[in-house]
């Protein structure tokens, strides 16, 4: 067989491209490139190439993108200690002043609860209370 006939086996049946047709041959990749464009199957198949490679690289971009969001781990404990953090610090910032409701909720080991007068009432027994602290919260 003489070298045309090798470069059109080699390209055509086999799918070689180029530079794998001149290593296997030894031979410059723009002499195969002059062979092959006096073939008139050449532009077919090098278009047919670029859009098979076209689909395999979007296939690929896809399959990429999917493991990475399926990769991602979303941490839920984390976000719920990070929306609580915001919230109390609203909730104790200088700007806002708490609620009754709130303050039970921070304080509310400090406060016992009073049934005959239906009030929280500050346990002075085992704590002190700071002066920006009500003695009493009604409910």
């Amino acid at each position: 067989m003489n070298k045309k006939e090798d470069i059109e086996i080699l390209y055509f049946k086999e799918k070689m491209n180029l530079t794998e047709i001149s290593k296997s041959l030894n031979i410059s990749i723009g002499y195969i490139s002059q062979i092959l464009k006096n073939n008139d199957k050449y532009f077919e198949e090098k278009e047919r190439r670029k859009k098979d490679n076209l689909l395999e690289r979007r296939k690929k971009q896809k399959e990429k993108i999917y493991s990475y969001r399926r990769n991602q781990k979303i941490d839920f404990e984390y976000i719920n200690v990070q929306n609580s953090h915001k919230q109390a610090s609203k909730e104790m910032s200088k700007s806002h002043r708490l609620g009754n409701q709130t303050l039970r909720k921070w304080c509310g080991s400090a406060y016992r609860y009073n049934k005959l007068k239906k009030r929280y009432e500050f346990d002075v027994g085992n704590l002190t209370k700071s002066n920006d602290l009500p003695q009493y919260i009604k409910i």
